[in-house]
């Protein structure tokens, strides 16, 4: 009888962990994480508390993944993608996020001691407080670096979805404040538009007319410039990191020092180009 009672209480006991575990989230999904180990990619998936310390995780696809708790200690996102992805309570320790996109990201509660930011996309992404040795030394990097939380108001990054501008006001206000995130600018004629060093990330030219555009050291993070007119473009260290670029005409544009890395370059034309035709990814 003793024995029938201290076997209950066992699976009693291990009933209510269970439920717990289940209740906080923290239990990854195996499948999820051997899809991430075998492709580099898995968003929206379920990582959390996965044991990920020293792994190299370079230019994966991290969109949306919940990594609440995991350990990630000493492990390279560089280059990775992991918008708007939940990093709550995760051990970050030593780990590199050199020049990803962590735009929206959540941090807080995470130990990031050693942590390495440079050049990474840090609008609107969420932390307890800056960071201890957070350097601004990515080339476009904006600034502030960081928001504790999302603007409230209208600010540097403008949200055209609430401004309801029109197309002539939008591309006015961008060129005055030399910055308009996730903008529209698709189908606009924009020959010689002056874009020099401007915070682009996100924007959208699809199919405009932009011969001639200086995008010097443009920060150009996302952009889609499909079916776009660069003939003549002066892109020269401007950051594409991740652009669309399928299909633009690209003759005779300058690509000097620009960053081309995740960009899709399918059907791209680049005859003439200043630096040699990058490889299709």
């Amino acid at each position: 009888m003793i024995r029938h009672h201290m076997i209950k209480k066992i699976i009693v006991g291990i009933s209510g962990f269970v439920l717990l575990a289940s209740s906080t989230g923290l239990a990854y999904k195996q499948a999820d994480l051997d899809k991430l180990l075998t492709n580099k990619a898995c968003s929206e998936c379920d990582l959390s508390s996965a044991p990920l310390a020293n792994k190299d995780l370079g230019k994966a696809n991290l969109q949306g993944a919940n990594l609440q708790g995991a350990d990630l200690h000493n492990a390279s996102l560089r280059m990775a993608d992991m918008t708007g992805a939940d990093l709550r309570k995760a051990d970050l320790s030593m780990t590199i996020f050199e020049a990803a996109d962590l735009f929206k990201a959540d941090f807080r509660g995470a130990k990031l001691a050693g942590a390495v930011f440079d050049g990474a996309y840090l609008s609107e992404t969420k932390f307890d407080e800056k960071p201890k040795g957070l350097k601004n030394t990515g080339k476009n990097l904006p600034t502030p670096a960081i928001s504790i939380e999302p603007p409230k108001a209208a600010g540097p990054a403008l949200d055209t979805k609430k401004a309801k501008l029109s197309k002539e006001d939008l591309l006015q206000k961008s060129l005055d404040d030399n910055r308009c995130i996730e903008c529209d600018f698709s189908g606009m004629d924009l020959t010689g538009v002056k874009f020099k060093g401007a915070f682009l990330e996100r924007s959208n030219f699809e199919g405009a007319n932009l011969s001639g555009a200086n995008f010097k050291n443009a920060d150009l993070k996302g952009a889609n410039f499909r079916n776009a007119n660069l003939t003549d473009a002066y892109l020269k260290g401007a950051d594409l990191y991740n652009a669309n670029l399928s299909g633009a005409n690209l003759t005779d544009a300058n690509l000097k020092e620009a960053a081309l890395d995740g960009a899709y370059l399918g059907g791209a034309n680049f005859t003439g180009t200043i630096k040699e035709k990058p490889p299709l990814k």
